[in-house]
C-alpha cells in the first residue's frame, strides 16, 4: 500500500501558494493515496530574522500531527533552534557540525509514524538534515531526493550539501527537473529526470478572460525577480499592460501599466496565463542559476498556453518560442519582447508538457492510467 511523506524546509502543505509538492500530493490524494507534509526550518530564529514563514505558520497547529484534508495530513514542526545560513563561509562551515545535529531530533510523533511510508519524499534544502533518521527508521520506504533547486542558489546552510555527500547511500533515487543539476547529485545515486507536470485543467477550464483590454503581459513568481526587466519594458511598451503575481514581485515605484497583483490562488492566475499575450520570465542573474531553464514551473505553463516566453539568455535553452535578451541591457530586453509580440504561437509545441498526474505516476512508480486507485 502507497503511503508517502514529504519533508520540506520551504513549504506548507496549506499554503495558498502552491509549487509542485502540493500539485504532486492532490494527484496522489486524488488517487487513493495518503500523504503527510512534515515542514522545518521553524524557530524563534525565524522570527528574529523577519522569515515570513514564521508569521504564516504562527496561527496553525504545530508540533502535532493536524488533519487538513482527505488522506492528507501536516506536521509543522517548530524547535528553540534551527540552522541558518550567515552568508559568510568561514561562519557558516564553522558553525556545520552543530547544524548537523538538527535532524537527530525529529519529534517522536514523526518517528513513531517512519516505518508506515512506502516513499518518502525529501526536498532539496536542510530537509537534507533529517536524511540519516529517515533512512534508520524507515528502513523499508523508498526515499527520493527531490532536487527541486541547486543547494547554493536557494542558499541552504552548507550542512545540507554535506549530509546528502555523507549519506548518499541513504538516498534511493535523486528526481531532478533540469539536466544542469544531475552533476550535483553524488556518485551512485540513481537519477531521474522528470520536468514538472502542469494543471491542465486548470486552464482548460478558464474560459473567461480576465483582462480588461488587449496586450497584455504576465510574470509569475518571484524567485530570483528582476524588478529592472520590468521597469524596462514598461517604459518601452506603455502600450503594453505587465501582470506581476508573487509575494516579491513588486517594482520600488508605482507604475502606470504595471499591475502588482501580489501572491494569488492559482486558479485565479491560470486565467491571466491563459489569456496573456507574453509570458515573462524575469531572472536575476545568479551564479549556477541556468536549470531554471528547464524546471520553470511557469514557463512549463507558458508553453502550454502557447505563450511567447521572454526570458534571460542563461534560462532560454535553445528553446524557439523563448526570446532571449542579456540582463542588464534595456535594448536587448526591448528586442527580446518585441520578437515575442509577433511570434507565431501555432508553432509552440506541447506535445512534451505532463499532467501532474502523469508526473507523479512515473516518480512514485505507479500506473499511469489515473482510473487505477490506491486501495
Amino acid at each position: 500500500m502507497t503511503r508517502v511523506l514529504i519533508v520540506t524546509a520551504q513549504h506548507f502543505a496549506t499554503h495558498p501558494r502552491k509549487v509542485d509538492l502540493h500539485f504532486m500530493a492532490e494527484a496522489l490524494n486524488a488517487r487513493g493515496v495518503a500523504v503527510d507534509f512534515l515542514s522545518m526550518r521553524l524557530s524563534w530564529l525565524s522570527r528574529i530574522t523577519k522569515d515570513e514563514r514564521w508569521a504564516f505558520a504562527s496561527g496553525r497547529p504545530s508540533n502535532r500531527w493536524t488533519e487538513i484534508g482527505p488522506h492528507l495530513q501536516e506536521f509543522i514542526w517548530k524547535t528553540p533552534l534551527h540552522p541558518i545560513t550567515f552568508h559568510r563561509k568561514a561562519l557558516d562551515e564553522a558553525l556545520t557540525p552543530i547544524a548537523l545535529l538538527y535532524g537527530r531530533f525529529l519529534p517522536a510523533a514523526v518517528k513513531t509514524r517512519l516505518g508506515q511510508y512506502s516513499h518518502i519524499l525529501v526536498e532539496s534544502g536542510i530537509s537534507l538534515l533529517a536524511l540519516p533518521t529517515l533512512r534508520r527508521l524507515a528502513p523499508q520506504a523508498k526515499v527520493i531526493y527531490h532536487a527541486a533547486d541547486r543547494l547554493e542558489t536557494i542558499g541552504a546552510h552548507p550542512a545540507a550539501a554535506a549530509t546528502l555527500r555523507a549519506h548518499a547511500s541513504a538516498v534511493d533515487q535523486a528526481h531532478v527537473m533540469a539536466d544542469a543539476i544531475r552533476g550535483d547529485i553524488p556518485a551512485g545515486i540513481d537519477t531521474i529526470f522528470l520536468s514538472h507536470g502542469i494543471s491542465k485543467e486548470s486552464f482548460d477550464r478558464s474560459l473567461k478572460s480576465p483582462y480588461a483590454g488587449p496586450r497584455n503581459a504576465v510574470s509569475v513568481g518571484d524567485m530570483l525577480f528582476d524588478a529592472a526587466t520590468i521597469e524596462t519594458l514598461a517604459k518601452r511598451f506603455p502600450d503594453w499592460t505587465f501582470h506581476l503575481f508573487g509575494r516579491r514581485a513588486t517594482l520600488d515605484q508605482p507604475t502606470a501599466n504595471v499591475r502588482i497583483h501580489g501572491e494569488t490562488p492559482f486558479e485565479t492566475v491560470a486565467a491571466y496565463i491563459k489569456y496573456a499575450d507574453v509570458g515573462i520570465a524575469p531572472y536575476l542573474p545568479k551564479a549556477d542559476a541556468d536549470y531554471l531553464s528547464q524546471s520553470s514551473l511557469k514557463m512549463i505553463q507558458y508553453t502550454y498556453c502557447k505563450l511567447p516566453i521572454v526570458a534571460p539568455r542563461f534560462a532560454a535553452a535553445g528553446r524557439q518560442h523563448v526570446l532571449a535578451y542579456d540582463p542588464g541591457h534595456a535594448d536587448s530586453i526591448a528586442a527580446a519582447f518585441s520578437a515575442a509580440t509577433t511570434f507565431d504561437r501555432e508553432t509552440i509545441d506541447i506535445s512534451g508538457v505532463l499532467t501532474w498526474d502523469e508526473k507523479t505516476a512515473r516518480l512514485f512508480g505507479l500506473s499511469e492510467n489515473s482510473k487505477d486507485r490506491e486501495i
